[in-house]
C-alpha cells in the first residue's frame, strides 16, 4: 500500500550577499560580491534532482547581477522579494517598506519583463506583531503569500504562539488564522514536542542538527503538513570570508558551513519539493 499522505514541500533560497546578513552588517564594510558562483552551484544541484525552488531576491543583488536573475528565471524557479536593501522592517518603517517593494518590483521587471511576483520574505524574519503594518502593505502590492514568520523566539528573531500550519494572515493579530484573508502565511517550519518548538528547517538549523535527526523530524511533520526549507548561497560556498566576530555570532554564521550542500542533497533525495507558489496553489 502506498503512502496515505506524501505532501510536496517548499524549497526556498534567500538570494542575498553574505555581508547583508544581520550578524555582518555592523562589523563589515561591503566589498566584493560572492553571490554568482554559489548560486550556480545551487542551480546545478536543483537541476540534478529536477526540483524547482523559490528564490527570495534582494533588489540590490538583482540590480547588480541581472544575468544571474535571468538564469534563475530561465530555469523556471519562482522569483519572489526579499526587500531591496535587506533591511529589517522596523528599521525602514511603512513608507520605507513601500518604497523598497516598489524598487524591487521595478528592478525585477526591468530584468525579466512583466512577471507576476507573488511572494515576500522579510529580511531577518523581521515580520512580527510590532511590524504587522507590513501585512496590509503586502496586500496593497497584491502579494499572494508571505513566508516571514519564525515560530519560535530566539536571539535574533521569532514570534511565539503563531500557527505552525499554512494559514490566512491579517494585521489585527498575526497569531490568529483568518480564512478570509487574501494573504497566505507559510511560516518557517518548527517541530513541536509538547509545548516546545525546535526550528529545523534551514539556515543555521540545517547546519546545526545532524541530518538523521532532521530527516526523522521532517518525516513526522510530513505526516500532517508540508514543511519549508531555506538556505543561503553564502552557506554553499567555500569562499565565504572569515571575519572576526564575537564568539556567539561566529558560531551562528560559520558553524558546520561545509555541510550545507551535502545535507541539502540528502533532503532532495528523501523528500518532494517545489516552488512555494505551486505548493500553495496561488
Amino acid at each position: 500500500m502506498g503512502k496515505l499522505f506524501e505532501p510536496v514541500n517548499a524549497l526556498s533560497i534567500d538570494l542575498e550577499e553574505w555581508y547583508q546578513t544581520e550578524l555582518m552588517k555592523d562589523v563589515y564594510t561591503p566589498k566584493d560580491s560572492l553571490i554568482e558562483h554559489p548560486t550556480e552551484i545551487l542551480l546545478n544541484i536543483l537541476n540534478k534532482y529536477n526540483t524547482r525552488a523559490t528564490f527570495f531576491i534582494v533588489g540590490e543583488v538583482a540590480k547588480n547581477n541581472p544575468e544571474l536573475i535571468k538564469l534563475i528565471h530561465r530555469e523556471k524557479h519562482e522569483i519572489a522579494i526579499h526587500g531591496f536593501t535587506h533591511s529589517r522592517l522596523e528599521d525602514i518603517g511603512p513608507e520605507g517598506f513601500r518604497h523598497e517593494l516598489m524598487e524591487c518590483k521595478n528592478v525585477l521587471r526591468k530584468i525579466l519583463g512583466d512577471i507576476e511576483i507573488k511572494g515576500f520574505r522579510a529580511p531577518s524574519f523581521s515580520l512580527n506583531q510590532n511590524t504587522n503594518w507590513a501585512i496590509d502593505i503586502l496586500k496593497e502590492f497584491q502579494i499572494k503569500y508571505d513566508s516571514s514568520l519564525f515560530p519560535a523566539k530566539n536571539y535574533l528573531y521569532g514570534t511565539n504562539g503563531i500557527p505552525l500550519n499554512i494559514y490566512g494572515i491579517n494585521s489585527d493579530n498575526i497569531k490568529v488564522a483568518d480564512v478570509k484573508s487574501s494573504l497566505k502565511e507559510f511560516p518557517i517550519t518548527a517541530f513541536e514536542f509538547w509545548r516546545f518548538r525546535f526550528p529545523i528547517s534551514g539556515g543555521f538549523f540545517l547546519r546545526l542538527i545532524p541530518i538523521r535527526i532532521q530527516t526523522m523530524f521532517l518525516k513526522l511533520i510530513n505526516k500532517q503538513r508540508p514543511f519549508i526549507i531555506y538556505i543561503h548561497p553564502w552557506e554553499c560556498s567555500q569562499d565565504t570570508p572569515k571575519i572576526k566576530l564575537n564568539c556567539f555570532s561566529s558560531f551562528i554564521f560559520y558553524y558546520n558551513i561545509k555541510s550545507s550542500l551535502s545535507k541539502l542533497e540528502i533532503l532532495l533525495k528523501n523528500f518532494k519539493f517545489d516552488r512555494i507558489d505551486n505548493v500553495l496553489g496561488v
